[in-house]
C-alpha cells in the first residue's frame, strides 16, 4: 500500500527539491516575452473571446460565438484564465504555461513521495515537461499528466475489494478531472484502472466497483463525442511510422522531448539513458536493500511500459488529433524514470546528477529562446498593432524554425486578436474542441482555405476579405507584396511586417 510509504517518508526533501526544480523550470519563461509555443497565441486569443463574451460588450460576438463549458479538453484554459486576470494579454499565455510547468513539478514530486521514490528521480522526470506537446501548445493534454498522477495514487491505495464511499467519490471526481483535462487521458486512465486491478489481482467484484464509481465520466464522453463529429472535427487516420520504424533513436528523442534543434537534446538524451544504465549496473551482483526506493516500483513500471507501448503502436493522427501516438511517450518516460531504483553511488553524486541534467536543459532552453525572440521574431511586436475589431490575415513564408523544431511561427499572428480583439483568417473558434467556438460549425470561409499553413496559395481576391495582413518573409517576399497597390505598409524594414489593405 502506498500510504505506508508516504507516511514514512519525510516531506521536507520533496518540498526543497520541488522548489528548486520550479525555479529551474521558470528560467526560460522569465527570459523572454514570446516563447516558441506554436498554439499558445490561439489559446490566449480564446481567453480574449471568452472575456468579451462574458462581459457582454459586443452583442455581435454573443450572437456569433458560443462557450462550451461542459465539453472535455478544457482544463488547460484554467491557468491561462488565472494569469490573464493579473497580467497583460501577451504575458498571460507565457505565464500560464509556466504555471502548468510548476504544477508538473509539484505533481511529480508528490507522486514520488507517495510511491516511496527519491526526490531526485522527480527532478529528472521534470525534464520531460519540455516535450514536443508543450512546444506545440497542447496544454489540455500536457496538464493531464498531473491529474493522472493523482489518479494513479488513488487507484494504488484502493483495497482489493474496491472503493467504499470515502474512496469512491474521490475516484469519481478525479475521473471527471481527467475528462476535463483531455478525453484521451480519461481513456488512458480507464485502461490503467483495469490493468492495475489485474496487476494487483483484484477480484472481479472489486473491478466492477471501481468501474461503477467512475462511470459518469465515460458516459459524459460518449454523449459529447457525436457533437464533436457534427462540428467537422474529423480527418482520415494516418499511421506514420510503423512500430518497427519508431524504434529509431531519433523518433524516441523527438517524441520524449522534441523542442530544440541542435545538440542539446541528443546530449541530454544520452545522459538520461546513461544514468539509468548506471543505476542498473550499480546494483548488479549486490544484495537487495530494504528501502522502497532501492528497487523497481512495479506499478509505475507497468504504467510507464503501457504508455510507451501506446506510443509505439497507435496511429500518428486520428479524428484530427495530431501526435495521437507520440503524445504518450513523455508520460511513459516520466513514469519509467520514477519507477527506476536508486543507484548504489555516493549520496552526493546520486543526488546531484538529476538536478544538473534539469538545470542544463532549462539554461540551454532559455538561451535558445532568447536567440529565437531576438533574431526570428524581429518586427513581430510592432506588426501586432492591428486596430481593434478588424479582420487580420497572417501569412508565413518561412515555415521551418532555425532553432525550434516544428513550426514555431504558425499561429503568431493570433497574438493580435489576444491583444486587440478582432477576427482572424483562421481561429481556434473554428475547432469544435475549443472553449469558445463559432455557432455555425463547420464554418466555410470565402477565402482560400488554410492560408496560414500554405501561404503560397494566396490569391489576389483573398485580400478583399481582410483589413490587414501580417507577413513573415524575406525581402523578396515583401517586395512582391509591396507591388500590390492595395497594400499600404504599416511597419517596414523587418521580416515581420504589417500591411493595411485598401478597398
Amino acid at each position: 500500500m502506498l500510504s505506508a510509504a508516504s507516511n514514512s517518508t519525510s516531506a521536507r526533501p520533496y518540498w526543497v527539491s520541488a522548489a528548486f526544480c520550479a525555479v529551474l523550470v521558470a528560467i526560460p519563461f522569465l527570459a523572454v516575452t514570446i516563447p516558441p509555443i506554436t498554439d499558445l497565441p490561439q489559446q490566449t486569443a480564446q481567453i480574449r473571446l471568452l472575456s468579451e463574451a462574458l462581459e457582454g460588450e459586443d452583442a455581435y460576438r454573443i450572437q456569433v460565438y458560443r462557450i462550451q463549458w461542459w465539453h472535455p479538453n478544457k482544463l488547460g484554459y484554467v491557468p491561462l484564465l488565472v494569469t490573464w486576470a493579473f497580467s497583460s494579454p501577451l504575458a498571460a499565455g507565457r505565464l500560464g504555461v509556466l504555471l502548468i510547468g510548476l504544477v508538473w513539478v509539484g505533481a511529480l514530486h508528490a507522486l514520488a513521495r507517495a510511491t516511496g521514490r527519491p526526490a531526485p528521480a522527480a527532478a529528472l522526470a521534470s525534464v520531460f515537461f519540455f516535450n514536443h506537446l508543450t512546444y506545440w501548445g497542447l496544454l489540455n493534454f500536457v496538464l493531464g499528466l498531473p491529474v493522472f498522477a493523482l489518479w494513479f495514487v488513488l487507484l494504488d491505495r484502493l483495497p482489493p475489494e474496491g472503493p467504499g464511499w470515502r474512496e469512491g467519490w474521490k475516484l469519481s471526481a478525479t475521473a471527471m478531472l481527467l475528462y476535463c483535462a483531455h478525453v484521451l487521458w480519461l481513456a488512458g486512465g480507464l485502461i490503467w484502472l483495469m490493468a492495475g486491478a489485474m496487476l494487483n489481482r483484484a477480484p472481479l467484484l472489486g473491478l466492477a466497483r471501481r468501474l461503477a464509481w467512475v462511470a459518469p465520466a465515460p458516459i459524459a464522453a460518449l454523449l459529447w463525442y457525436p457533437q464533436l463529429q457534427t462540428s467537422g472535427f474529423v480527418s482520415e487516420t494516418f499511421w506514420g511510422r510503423s512500430p518497427l520504424g519508431r524504434l529509431h533513436p531519433e523518433w524516441w528523442l523527438n517524441s520524449a522531448l522534441g523542442g530544440l534543434e541542435g545538440k542539446v537534446e541528443p546530449i541530454l538524451g544520452i545522459a538520461i539513458v546513461g544514468w539509468l544504465l548506471i543505476v542498473v549496473s550499480s546494483r548488479l551482483g549486490k544484495p537487495p536493500m530494504n528501502k522502497p526506493e532501492d528497487g523497481f516500483h512495479r506499478g509505475l513500471l507497468a504504467a510507464g511500459l503501457l504508455f510507451t507501448a501506446a506510443a509505439l503502436c497507435l496511429p500518428a493522427v486520428i479524428q484530427n488529433t495530431v501526435f495521437f501516438a507520440s503524445r504518450w511517450l513523455p508520460a511513459g518516460a516520466v513514469l519509467l524514470v520514477l519507477a527506476w531504483p536508486r543507484p548504489r553511488l555516493r549520496p552526493a553524486l546520486r543526488a546531484a546528477v538529476p538536478y544538473v541534467v534539469l538545470a542544463s536543459l532549462t539554461v540551454a532552453t532559455a538561451a535558445v529562446w532568447i536567440e529565437f525572440e531576438e533574431r526570428e521574431l524581429d518586427g513581430l511586436r510592432e506588426a501586432l498593432t492591428v486596430p481593434p475589431g478588424e479582420r487580420l490575415l497572417g501569412l508565413d513564408f518561412v515555415h521551418d524554425g532555425e532553432r525550434i523544431k516544428g513550426f514555431p511561427y504558425y499561429h503568431l499572428y493570433a497574438y493580435s486578436q489576444a491583444l486587440h480583439g478582432g477576427e482572424l483568417a483562421r481561429s481556434f473558434a473554428e475547432l469544435g474542441s475549443s472553449l469558445v467556438v463559432y455557432r455555425d460549425l463547420p464554418r466555410e470561409n470565402p477565402w482560400t482555405e488554410a492560408l496560414d499553413w500554405k501561404s503560397h496559395r494566396i490569391r489576389k481576391p483573398d485580400m478583399d476579405h481582410f483589413q490587414h495582413v501580417l507577413i513573415f518573409g524575406d525581402p523578396e517576399i515583401h517586395a512582391r507584396f509591396s507591388a500590390d497597390e492595395r497594400l499600404v505598409p504599416v511597419t517596414a524594414e523587418k521580416p515581420w511586417r504589417l500591411y493595411r489593405i485598401e478597398p
